[in-house]
C-alpha cells in the first residue's frame, strides 16, 4: 500500500495561514503603535482642546479593520451613537469641548479592543502555521 504525500498540502497551508499572521499583525500593530497613541496624545493635549479633540475624532471616524461601527452589538451602537453625535457638532460647526471627551473614549476603546482582537488572530494564525510547519517537515522526513 502506497503512503500519500501531503507535503505540498502542508507546504501551502503553512505559508498562507504565515502570511495572513503577518497581514493581520502588521494592521494591528500599526494601530497600536502608531495610531492609538498619536490618538491618546491628542486626547491628554490641555491646550487647544477644541483642535485636539477634532484630529482625533477625525482619526477615529476610521475604525480600525476588526472594530468597524456597523456591527450589531451593543457596544456597536454606542460607538454608533458617538459618530452621530460628532458629526452633527462637526456640520453645525459646534465646539467640542473637554466635557465630550467621555465619547471620543468610547470610539478609541472600540478602537483598541478591535486592534487586541486583531492581534490575537494574528496570534491564532501563526499557531495553525506552526503546526502546518510541524506537519510538513514530518511528512517531508518520511
Amino acid at each position: 500500500m502506497n503512503k500519500i504525500n501531503d507535503h505540498f498540502l502542508f507546504f501551502y497551508a503553512a505559508l498562507v495561514t504565515l502570511v495572513v499572521s503577518f497581514i493581520l499583525g502588521s494592521i494591528s500593530f500599526y494601530s497600536i503603535l502608531i495610531v492609538e497613541k498619536k490618538i491618546e496624545t491628542l486626547l491628554t493635549a490641555k491646550n487647544n482642546i477644541e483642535k485636539n479633540y477634532r484630529k482625533a475624532y477625525l482619526l477615529l471616524k476610521k475604525p480600525q479593520f476588526f472594530a468597524q461601527y456597523d456591527r450589531f452589538d451593543s457596544e456597536g451602537l454606542a460607538a454608533k451613537n458617538s459618530i452621530n453625535f460628532f458629526d452633527k457638532k462637526i456640520a453645525s460647526s459646534s465646539v467640542i469641548t473637554l466635557e465630550d471627551k467621555k465619547y471620543l473614549e468610547i470610539l478609541l476603546d472600540r478602537r483598541k479592543k478591535g486592534s487586541t482582537l486583531g492581534a490575537k488572530t494574528m496570534v491564532y494564525f501563526l499557531i495553525i502555521s506552526l503546526v502546518s510547519w510541524l506537519l510538513y517537515f514530518k511528512e517531508k522526513k518520511l
